[in-house]
C-alpha cells in the first residue's frame, strides 16, 4: 500500500510542478488509473523530506495539497535548507523518510553517499508504461537517473533545467554595450573590452557550479562518445588533447584577467555565493554559470528594469554544434524506507495551482508551454543543439576521496594561482584511475 503511495507521490509531484506561470498541468501516470480521485490511501501517512532551495517552499506545499486531495493520505513534510544534516540525524535514529528530494551535486554529497552505500531503492517500475512515454527522450538513460549504469532507475528526475552562462542582458546583447559572443575567442576578447570599462568578464557563485560547465565543455570538446567515456572514468579523459583543452580554458576563464576580484573569497563565505550572483545583476561582472533557479533566488535584489540572459557555454569553433548540459533535480526512495516492499500502482492527477518558481518537469512539451521570457528561452532547442545529461558514474566508496573537491574545488586554487593546470591535470588522472578501479 505504501509503495502505491510512493509512486503516486512521484506522479503527482511532476504533474503539480507543471503549473508554472501559464503552464497548465496535465495528467501523467500509469496504465491502471482512471484519472479520478482515489481514496484508497486514506488513513496512510507518507513521510516526505525535501530540500528547501531556490525553488522555495511554496511548490512543495502545493504538491502535498494535491497529493492529499488525490489520495486521501496524509503527508508529513519536512523542509530544510540543511536537509543532509536533518536526514543524517533521523536515519541514524531509525526515522527513515519514505521519499526524499535531494539532488546529486550538493556540497554535502549526501545523495552520492547514499548511492555508494546502496541505500537508495530501485524505482524502475515507477516509469513503466504511459509515464515513461511522456518523459523527455533520454532523460531516464543517463547516470543522473541510472547512477550504476545497470539499466535500473534509482533517481527520479522530477524537475529539469538547461544550464549555461547567465548574463547581464541589460549590458550584453544585440544593440547593447557589448555584443553576445559565440566562441571562446570572442568571449575572451569581450573580457578585454569589459576590463577596459572597469568590469569583469566572469564570476561564479561557488566552485561547485562548474559541474555543468565542465560536463558541457567535455561534450563540446570531444563529442558525445568522448563525454560518455569521461563519465565512466576513461583513462585518457584528461591526458587527451580534448581534456587538456577544457582545463586550459577553465584556467583562462578564472584568471585575474577575467574573474571578478572577490569571487573566490565570496564563494567560500557563508551566503557569499549570492554576492557573486549580485555582481552580475549590478554589472560588476557580466557572466556566470548558473541555472534558471537563479531568477527566483535573486528576485528580491533584482531591479525591475534588469534583463537576464542565458547562453550555452562558448564553443571553440563557430560551426560546431552547441552542447547544452541538462541538469535534473531528483527524488528518490531510501532502501530502508519502512514500507518499500508493497504493491505497485501509478495514478493520474491534475492541479491548476500556480507557482512563481521557474520549475519545469521533464515531460515532452512542458518547456514549450512556459510564458514568454528568459526562463523559456533558457531551454535551448534546435538541430544544432546537443543536450547532454548525466554525472560521474557512481563507484564503491573510496577512502579519502573528495570527488567534488578534486574536480571543481581546486578551481578556487587555479584562480588564485595556488595550483597550476599541470597539477590539476595530474590530480584528475589519479582520481580517474581510482574511480575506474572502484566502478560497481
Amino acid at each position: 500500500m505504501k509503495k502505491d503511495l510512493l509512486k503516486r507521490f512521484l506522479a503527482v509531484t511532476m504533474v503539480s510542478a507543471m503549473a508554472v506561470g501559464s503552464l497548465a498541468a496535465c495528467g501523467s501516470g500509469g496504465d491502471d488509473s482512471d484519472g479520478g480521485k482515489d481514496d484508497s490511501g486514506s488513513g496512510d501517512v507518507l513521510k516526505v523530506a525535501a530540500f528547501e532551495g531556490g525553488n522555495g517552499a511554496d511548490i512543495w506545499e502545493k504538491i502535498v495539497a494535491a497529493f492529499e486531495e488525490e489520495t486521501g493520505a496524509e503527508v508529513e513534510l519536512t523542509l530544510s535548507s540543511e536537509l543532509d544534516t536533518v536526514l543524517t540525524r533521523d536515519i541514524q535514529n531509525g526515522d527513515v523518510p519514505d521519499v526524499v528530494y535531494y539532488n546529486l551535486g550538493q556540497e554535502s554529497g549526501f545523495t552520492e553517499t547514499m548511492l555508494k552505500e546502496n541505500a537508495v531503492a530501485d524505482i524502475s517500475d515507477v516509469f513503466e508504461g504511459e509515464l515513461a512515454d511522456k518523459m523527455l527522450d533520454g532523460i531516464l538513460d543517463g547516470t543522473a537517473a541510472q547512477p550504476y549504469g545497470d539499466g535500473k532507475i534509482y533517481l527520479a528526475p522530477i524537475f529539469y533545467t538547461q544550464t549555461g552562462f547567465w548574463y547581464n542582458a541589460t549590458l550584453v546583447g544585440e544593440g547593447k554595450q557589448y555584443a553576445l559572443p559565440t566562441t571562446w575567442d570572442e568571449f575572451f576578447a569581450l573580457g578585454q573590452q569589459a576590463k577596459a570599462d572597469g568590469r569583469s568578464l566572469f564570476t561564479y557563485p561557488q566552485s561547485g557550479y562548474f559541474d555543468a560547465t565542465i560536463y558541457a565543455m567535455l561534450a563540446q570538446a570531444g563529442g558525445t562518445d568522448f563525454y560518455n567515456k569521461a563519465l565512466s572514468y576513461d583513462a585518457n579523459t584528461w591526458s587527451s588533447e580534448e581534456g587538456r583543452k577544457v582545463l586550459d580554458t577553465v584556467a583562462q576563464l578564472v584568471s585575474s584577467d577575467n574573474i571578478f576580484a572577490d569571487t573566490v573569497s565570496n564563494a567560500n563565505t557563508d551566503g557569499g555565493f549570492k554576492i557573486n550572483q549580485q555582481a552580475v545583476i549590478d554589472g560588476d561582472a557580466l557572466f556566470m554559470p548558473n541555472g534558471s533557479w537563479v531568477v527566483g533566488e535573486m528576485a528580491n535584489s533584482t531591479p525591475a528594469d534588469f534583463e537576464w540572459g542565458v547562453m550555452g557555454v562558448p564553443k571553440w569553433s563557430a560551426d560546431e554544434s552547441q552542447a547544452v548540459y541538462t541538469f535534473t533535480e531528483q527524488m528518490w526512495i531510501p532502501s530502508d524506507a519502512e514500507n518499500i516492499g508493497l504493491a505497485n500502482k501509478t495514478t493520474n492527477a491534475e492541479t491548476g495551482e500556480e507557482s512563481d518558481a521557474p520549475i519545469v518537469v521533464p515531460v515532452k512539451g512542458a518547456a514549450d508551454k512556459l510564458p514568454e521570457g528568459v526562463i523559456k528561452t533558457s531551454f535551448q532547442t534546435g538541430d544544432d543543439v546537443v543536450a547532454v545529461t548525466g554525472t560521474w558514474a557512481t563507484t564503491a566508496p573510496i577512502e579519502g576521496l573528495d570527488m567534488k573537491g578534486s574536480v571543481y574545488g581546486v578551481i578556487d586554487s587555479i584562480s588564485t594561482g595556488n595550483m597550476t593546470v599541470d597539477e590539476w591535470q595530474s590530480q584528475l588522472e589519479e582520481v580517474w584511475e581510482k574511480c575506474a578501479g572502484a566502478l560497481e
